[in-house]
């Protein structure tokens, strides 16, 4: 492009250059304050009388500024850059942001990313729209706009308005960064009047319009128009010139793909436009608008009010310079609200940490005398990423995204690592596609608030822990009412009696909301995770209490409630991994000029103890503790083979249909109750003594996934993956966390967290982590030993008979603070009477999952069964007194009558205990144990015990003698005698058989010589398929008795 400058000499071009610098500084001090220099000593001289006053001193003061001023001006001017060819002055060097190693991982403007064109070809709408929002009296104004001077000097000095398009082309042309600010205005200032001396303002627009940074690495609006609408900039329209004005001032934060296109406003502002309170756009309260590229209607429905953006200032500002009329300004407002811009697909490495870091270079030299500095290149920003750890971030993310979108829903992952011992992060995916419009890709849903779910779950317990609790706390997972609302479970079951340890690691919500108001509750929690470096729960807080009036997360909280970034929990996760010391995560490490200047270093810094040491240990046994996770997958994914590995899931769900229901124990009130849940965000973060990474899964659009999804199946085989990749390229890694001092670690009863007893179910002792100070202090009051009434089961009493006494060891079931929380107790009192019922309901108790039946409290009292005193009746009908009974074996019988249930009979012979039946009839045949000779008399012992534990007891003395009677043994199907079938075909049997003496040993089914099944007690039948081929065949039955004596009986059949 041209431009056109004023007539000069026809001197040499060296010499034209500059003479054009020393006529331009003539003219300029023409326009200054003349002062005689001969009249400097006679202000300086004394008054006629010798002496001094202080207006002189004042007049005389004021002069040798001006001209210590005129003289420094005048050195300065001297020292700027040659004005005269515009292209050159003001050309920029690229800047090259590399990872810790040197990789680059982007180029902060190429020459190809600048395209010069004349101003014929840029339309004055273009212009107009940029002189409206940056500098709106550019045409009136001379080199010093008097008025912004002004208001600059009515505000005390204090900044606004002073900036003009020359200024900042003056400011790019200076490349000031090196000077403090008062050098930098000067040279801008004198710059500045030189360039309004030397070009005409259509010239300078021209200039300013070619060089200005649009974004996106679009530098002047040619580069831009194309960037952002596909066009050439002689084709923009005005509604497409405003938004490319708007961005000058914030490229990034006003980036047309980033989060602020369209103007938002608080929750509380919406509510207030729906429901009358807010009218007019006017009375909604600055504070409560976040300006955007674009306006946007606040409310639903049919009561919205329009909150303009910064292109709907450039409009309004353009209708006032009367550029547009009203009309433009309406139709361009129109076009605004269906505008498209082009999908921008860039080349960049690790695009989202990348230009995240360029936002922290951006905001790092704001209001410094570095401002400006990231668009006029030259700059080598060094940050902490570690390609190669990257590489195989991004590696892990595509292994499994395209599984994770068609089995769960989720079209977006992000994953953050960094190095605890540093804080710098080594990988950093803020999206799965960064150019994949369609799914939202380029927003960094690492810095994006989410629910985290579970994840949260270990600040809540290390909030408990602080007030003295412990992993070895014992808390119930059982239905527990807080308030009007009851947590549930992940998997709507509750586990019972378990530490805080299993509690954590099994991921249990009810105990982890026992734990919220353990720990101190919201205040508490929120301040611990704010200062591990999560600030964002703690801050959105206060932003709904000043829209809202009042704000609470409550329980909730402890399940994951509050919104928190990726980002900001991997970095509160690094407070753990490093033993409570908290740290900023770094991105950059080193920022240097042209020359090799270094302006930014990042500090070694230790860290500052937010928790102690101890207690970020105990989360992390707890969080590496394999035997407390629910499953072995959970075991498997969790872990990194040859590293102690801490890590926690998490899954957020989304209520989409809600409904009110009434509440149980307050007549005509309701709660909102929710109908349908879907999980929304998934999440696993887990570290190493060498690594902090965290993985999250979702939807960017805040769409619900399917209902299979969660943290375990879908982030955590992303986290496994990327950890054990990046594991082999850490240097010197450790394999296990250290051990602060102060830790003891004795052995405990898991039932109370106190030391155990003999009384104490060895399956309930371990070795847990305590403070040296809070170590244990008591013997386990969970297990009594008890003497109890085996008919009542409640304790013994010298009312209800001895011989239902036993003594057994119990479980003396309470919760945390029963006084304080009464609800958490009855909800322990009525599961537990629950867990008693099933306890009884089968003989090895398998039902259930109490590990002791539950302690009695009142005693035992005849009142409560008053037919225990009627004892039952048993005689011994068989062998008579003085009868005999065959060898080895015999069949006893007995008879008796008792109202009570019949728990059991006993049969002894000469005292020792032959058998016990339990079931009707209460007969059996006995063999009799070798030990007892055949010879002689003998005595049989019954006792018969009822229900009530009354015992009786019938003796009878006897002789044996030999068996010598055969079993009898009849075939009852087929009962034809001869019978017919074919091969293949089904054969039933069926048979009737006893002993009266000795009784049966077994009955056996024969085809043939075949051997076709034994049976050894009733019934006695068979089914049988038809193997054999066509034949005769005999089926026969033999019955054997305890004494060995048989007897048989066939059946013939013929096979087809």
């Amino acid at each position: 492009m041209s431009f056109r400058t004023r007539t000069l000499g026809q001197s040499s071009p060296r010499r034209q250059k500059k003479r054009v610098s020393l006529d331009a500084f003539k003219g300029y001090m023409q326009r200054m304050p003349s002062f005689s220099l001969k009249r400097i000593p006679v202000l300086w001289g004394r008054t006629q009388n010798g002496g001094t006053n202080k207006k002189q001193l004042m007049i005389r003061g004021g002069a040798v500024a001006v001209v210590i001023g005129i003289c420094y001006m005048l050195l300065t001017w001297f020292t700027l850059p040659d004005i005269t060819d515009p292209v050159q002055l003001l050309a920029s060097q690229s800047t090259v942001i590399t990872d810790r190693n040197g990789v680059e991982l982007y180029r902060l403007f190429n020459e190809e990313d600048r395209t010069f064109i004349p101003g014929s070809s840029i339309p004055q709408h273009m212009k107009h729209a940029v002189v409206a929002i940056e500098d709106k009296r550019y045409y009136e104004r001379g080199c010093v706009d008097m008025r912004a001077v002004a208001r600059v000097v009515i505000k005390l000095g204090r900044a606004g308005g002073g900036s003009t398009i020359t200024r900042q082309l003056a400011r790019n042309a200076l490349n000031l960064q090196q000077d403090n600010r008062y050098q930098r205005k000067v040279k801008e200032f004198i710059l500045g009047c030189q360039l309004e001396s030397q070009y005409e303002k259509e010239e300078l627009l021209d200039l300013y319009l070619n060089w200005i940074p649009f974004g996106q690495n679009a530098y002047g609006v040619e580069q831009a128009a194309k960037r952002y609408f596909n066009t050439s900039a002689e084709n923009l329209s005005i509604a497409q010139a405003t938004v490319l004005a708007s961005l000058p001032q914030r490229p990034s934060y006003f980036s047309p793909y980033g989060r602020h296109v369209y103007t938002e406003v608080s929750e509380s502002v919406h509510d207030a436009v729906i429901d009358g309170t807010i009218t007019k756009t006017s009375e909604i309260p600055e504070e409560d608008i976040t300006i955007g590229l674009l306006g946007a209607y606040a409310g639903t429905g049919s009561t919205v009010l329009y909150v303009g953006g910064r292109t709907d200032q450039v409009l309004q500002n353009m209708k006032e310079n009367e550029f547009i009329t009203d009309a433009e300004r309406l139709t361009a407002m129109e076009q605004l609200e269906v505008m498209e811009f082009t999908s921008a697909r860039e080349d960049i490495r690790a695009p989202h940490f990348v230009l995240w870091v360029r936002d922290q270079v951006e905001e790092m030299f704001s209001g410094t005398s570095e401002e400006g500095l990231l668009e006029l290149g030259g700059l080598r920003i060094e940050t902490t990423l570690d390609w190669k750890m990257q590489e195989r971030a991004e590696a892990s993310v595509e292994r499994y995204r395209e599984d994770i979108a068609a089995r769960f829903g989720a079209e977006n992952i992000a994953l953050v690592s960094i190095d605890p011992r540093t804080y710098h992060i080594v990988s950093y995916v803020g999206n799965m596609d960064y150019n994949d419009t369609e799914h939202g890709g380029k927003i960094d849903m690492a810095q994006a608030p989410r629910q985290p779910g579970s994840s949260f779950k270990p600040f809540v317990y290390a909030a408990a822990f602080q007030k003295g609790y412990s992993p070895a706390t014992p808390v119930y997972d059982v239905p527990t009412k807080i308030g009007d609302d009851e947590p549930q479970n992940f998997d709507s079951k509750f586990m019972g009696l378990m530490t805080m340890r299993e509690a954590l690691g099994s991921s249990r919500n009810v105990p982890a909301a026992k734990a919220y108001f353990l720990g101190g509750e919201e205040n508490q929690i929120l301040t611990l995770v704010s200062s591990l470096g999560a600030p964002t729960p703690l801050a959105r807080k206060e932003e709904l209490q000043i829209e809202r009036g009042e704000f609470d997360y409550g329980w909730p909280l402890a399940l994951g409630a509050a919104e928190t970034p990726l980002l900001e929990m991997v970095n509160a996760y690094g407070g753990l991994a490093r033993g409570g010391k908290a740290l900023p995560v770094a991105s950059i490490r080193r920022i240097t000029d042209k020359k090799g200047n270094i302006l930014f270093e990042a500090p070694d810094e230790k860290g500052k103890e937010v928790l102690d040491e101890r207690i970020a240990y105990q989360i992390t046994s707890v969080l590496s503790d394999a035997t407390v996770r629910p499953e072995e997958y959970w075991k498997t994914q969790l872990t990194i083979p040859g590293f102690k590995t801490a890590a926690k899931t998490g899954t957020s769900n989304k209520c989409l249909e809600w409904k009110e229901v009434p509440i149980e124990d307050k007549p005509g009130q309701k709660v909102k109750k929710c109908l349908l849940r879907k999980p929304d965000n998934a999440w696993l973060i887990g570290y190493t003594p060498n690594l902090v990474t965290g993985v999250w899964v979702g939807n960017a659009d805040s769409a619900s996934m399917y209902d299979t999804a969660g943290g375990l199946n879908t982030a955590s085989p992303i986290w496994r993956d990327y950890m054990i990749s990046a594991h082999r390229l850490v240097e010197n890694p450790k394999t296990d966390f250290e051990k602060p001092d102060g830790i003891i670690t004795p052995q405990i009863s898991t039932l109370s967290g106190q030391f155990p007893t003999d009384c104490t179910p060895v399956s309930h002792r371990r070795a847990d982590i305590f403070l040296k100070e809070r170590a244990p202090n008591a013997q386990d009051p969970a297990c009594k030993s008890l003497t109890i009434d085996k008919v009542t089961r409640l304790l013994a009493s010298e009312e209800c008979p001895t011989d239902a006494q036993e003594e057994g060891n119990f479980l003396d079931a309470h919760s945390l603070l029963p006084e304080r929380w009464p609800t958490w107790e009855e909800g322990v009192v009525d599961w537990v009477a629950g867990q008693m019922d099933l306890w009884y309901a089968a003989p090895d108790h398998s039902g259930a999952i109490i590990p002791l039946p539950v302690a009695p409290t009142t005693n035992c009292t005849l009142e409560l069964t008053p037919g225990r005193l009627e004892k039952p009746i048993l005689s011994i009908t068989g062998p008579a007194p003085g009868g005999t009974a065959t060898y080895p074996a015999f069949k006893p019988r007995i008879k008796y009558t008792s109202k009570a249930e019949v728990l059991e009979v006993s049969y002894s012979v000469d005292g020792k205990k032959i058998a016990t039946v339990t079931e009707e009839p209460f007969v059996q045949p006995l063999r009799v144990p070798r030990s007892i000779s055949e010879n002689g008399s003998h005595t049989l012992l019954v006792t018969l015990t009822d229900a009530y534990y009354n015992t009786v007891s019938s003796i009878v003395r006897f002789t044996f003698k030999e068996d010598e009677r055969s079993p009898q043994v009849r075939i009852l199907l087929p009962s034809a005698e001869e019978i017919s079938l074919p091969s293949g075909g089904s054969l039933r049997m069926k048979v009737d058989a006893e002993d009266q003496e000795s009784g049966l040993k077994y009955v056996q089914f024969y085809l043939g010589e075949t051997l076709l099944t034994t049976k050894p007690k009733e019934p006695y039948e068979m089914n049988y398929t038809i193997t054999q081929g066509a034949g005769v065949y005999t089926l026969t039955v033999k019955a054997v008795d305890m004494a060995g004596n048989t007897s048989e009986d066939t059946r013939t059949l013929t096979v087809q």
